[in-house]
C-alpha cells in the first residue's frame, strides 16, 4: 500500500459529494439568496474532494506512525533481551498482533517484512521500501539510521535504541501538542461558523435588512468579496493551528 496517496471508495465519494451539496446550498442561500449560486458546486466539489483526500491521507499516516511507534518499541525490547535483528522483528510482529490485531496497518507491514526476510532479502532494504511508501518523515529517518547502522557495524543495538528513544520523544511531543490544541481547534471551528449563523439569523428575522445586498449587481459583488474574505480567514485559522514539530 502506498500511504502517500489515498483513493476514495464509494462511501468516501458519497461523503464529499453530500458535503459539497450542503456547503454550496448554504452559500447560495446566505450570500446570494438564489439557487443560481448552486453553480458553485463544481469548484466547491473539487476543492472539498481534494481536502477530503488530504485529510484521509494524513489521518491514515498518523495512525500508521503511532502503530509504528509500538512496533519499534517491541523491536527495541527484543534487541535488549538478546534477540538478533531478524528475530526481534518477528517478536515485534507477535506483539503488534496482540496490540492492534492482524489487520492493522503496521501489523501487515511487519508481516510482509518478515516474509521477505525469510526469503533472504536484507531487512534494511524492506524497511527502507516501507519507509518510502509510508510518506512519514519519522519512519524514513528511522529506516535511514537503521540501514546505516546495519552496514557500518559497531554497537548496533545502542544506535537503534538511541534512535528509537529520540523518535518516540518527538512523537510524544506531537501528541501533547495535539492534546493542548484540541480545545483551541474547537474554539476555532465555533468562530468559523459564527458569521454564517449571524447571516442566517438576519435572513430569518430581518430579511429586509439584507435585501439591498441580494439580486442586484453591486450586492452580488459585495457578497462575493465577503465570501472570499471569509474563505481566506478559514484558511488562515487552519494554518495557525497546524503546528509541525
Amino acid at each position: 500500500m502506498d500511504y502517500r496517496s489515498y483513493h476514495c471508495n464509494g462511501v468516501d465519494n458519497l461523503k464529499w459529494f453530500g458535503e459539497s451539496v450542503m456547503v454550496t446550498a448554504v452559500v447560495s442561500w446566505l450570500f446570494y439568496c438564489s439557487w443560481y449560486g448552486m453553480v458553485l458546486i463544481f469548484p466547491v466539489g473539487i476543492f472539498l474532494r481534494r481536502r477530503y483526500i488530504e485529510m484521509c491521507k494524513k489521518k491514515r499516516q498518523q495512525e500508521l506512525l503511532y502503530q509504528f511507534k509500538d512496533g519499534i518499541q517491541a523491536v527495541s525490547a527484543a534487541l535488549l533481551a538478546g534477540y538478533s535483528v531478524e528475530n526481534a522483528f518477528k517478536e515485534a510482529e507477535k506483539e503488534l498482533c496482540k496490540l492492534h490485531g492482524t489487520e492493522a496497518l503496521v501489523t501487515r507491514e511487519w508481516h510482509q517484512i518478515n516474509q521477505k526476510v525469510a526469503m533472504n532479502e536484507p531487512i534494511e532494504k524492506r524497511l527502507t521500501e516501507f519507509a518510502l511508501r509510508s510518506g512519514c518523515e519519522d519512519v524514513e529517518s528511522f529506516a535511514e539510521v537503521f540501514a546505516f547502522a546495519k552496514r557500518s557495524g559497531g554497537n548496533f543495538v545502542k544506535i537503534i535504541r538511541t534512535t528509537i528513544s529520540r523518535m518516540l520523544g518527538k512523537i510524544e511531543v506531537e501528541r501533547e501538542i495535539d492534546t493542548v490544541l484540541a480545545g483551541k481547534k474547537l474554539e476555532g471551528r465555533i468562530m468559523n461558523v459564527m458569521p454564517l449563523f449571524i447571516l442566517a439569523y438576519l435572513n430569518l428575522t430581518s430579511k429586509d435588512y439584507l435585501q439591498v445586498l441580494y439580486k442586484n449587481p453591486v450586492g452580488v459583488v459585495i457578497m462575493t468579496i465577503a465570501l472570499g474574505v471569509y474563505g481566506m480567514s478559514l484558511k488562515l485559522s487552519e494554518k495557525i493551528l497546524d503546528i509541525q514539530v
